[in-house]
């Protein structure tokens, strides 16, 4: 009987000593640190910066008058060229991954044509202009994905000639409008770049005077790039 009481003792002893050595090491293992999620980009803030692009696909008939009376179609100009300048905006991130905004830009431009014929010459040029408009836009993580359209203007040069009648050399100032669409991404929480295309539109402007003048369309498609510095 004392064999047996003693090993029960001893049994239990040990399953105790076990125990707390186990309720020791729980104790001293230290918990682990929780995992940060990562941080989540906003495009919400003010931004500056700078593009360069070229314009293509201006259509342009040329078809003169003279005090009045249509004198007929003389040709056709295509207008193209480099462009380039800078944008300043805002933007404000909602619900949660919609984005608006409004942007301001102005470029300096070269978008140009002429011809010449036996009995008629003509040029265009826009050599600068400017839009204003909001975006909207939708954004994937670093990835915004917007449209936009608004105010556009314009400086637009028009030279014409038509042997036994005349010539002009014409500049205006002329607003408009545009449309267009794009795709920026962030690359840091400061720095971001775009890609962009616009549709510029300054409607039909009357170039020239009584003896000799021509109704041009000044418009034309632009595809630029763009780089941002967000505050």
């Amino acid at each position: 009987m004392r064999k047996i009481l003693g090993s029960t003792a001893f049994l239990l002893a040990t399953v105790a000593a076990s125990a707390g050595y186990a309720a020791d090491l729980s104790v001293s293992t230290p918990p682990q640190a929780p995992v940060e999620a990562a941080p989540v980009f906003s495009w919400t803030g003010f931004y500056v910066g700078l593009n360069a692009g070229g314009g293509f696909g201006g259509k342009d008939d040329v078809g003169f008058r003279s005090f009045g009376s249509y004198l007929g179609k003389f040709g056709k100009l295509d207008g193209s060229g480099f462009l380039g300048g800078g944008q300043i905006g805002y933007n404000y991130q909602f619900d949660p991954s919609w984005v608006i905004g409004l942007e301001a830009d102005f470029q300096g431009a070269d978008i140009n044509d002429s011809f010449r014929s036996d009995v008629a010459s003509t040029s265009s040029k826009i050599d600068w202009y400017g839009t204003l408009r909001p975006r909207i836009g939708y954004s994937y993580d670093n990835t915004l994905f917007y449209g936009t359209g608004g105010l556009a203007y314009g400086h637009i040069k028009y030279k014409g000639s038509l042997a036994g009648i005349g010539s002009f050399d014409d500049d205006k100032t002329k607003a408009g409008w545009t449309v267009g669409a794009g795709v920026e991404h962030a690359f840091t929480d400061h720095v971001t770049a775009k890609l962009e295309y616009q549709y510029v539109d300054f409607g039909g402007n009357t170039m020239g005077g009584d003896v000799l003048s021509t109704k041009a369309s000044s418009n034309f498609h632009a595809i630029r790039v763009g780089l941002n510095y967000k505050f």
